[in-house]
């Protein structure tokens, strides 16, 4: 589910979630629909400390809490 937004105005994720802006990333190792394997999520940044789950920042512009 979603867990809000970070500074930035960018959709803080939990890894399987899912929305409809969902595209596979090409280095994913298991074709999975979530967003753990999407293209526009990363997961590599520091807000895995908000939340005992691992949670990554979407990079969709239409994901924005601007535009949401």
């Amino acid at each position: 589910m979603k867990s809000g937004f970070d500074e930035n105005g960018f959709m803080v994720v939990k890894e399987n979630f899912c929305c409809e802006h969902y595209e596979p990333d090409e280095g994913a190792l298991v074709p999975m629909r979530e967003c753990w394997c999407c293209k526009w999520a990363k997961f590599d940044t520091d807000i895995h400390e908000l939340s005992k789950e691992t949670t990554g920042i979407c990079k969709y512009v239409g994901n924005m809490e601007e535009v949401v």
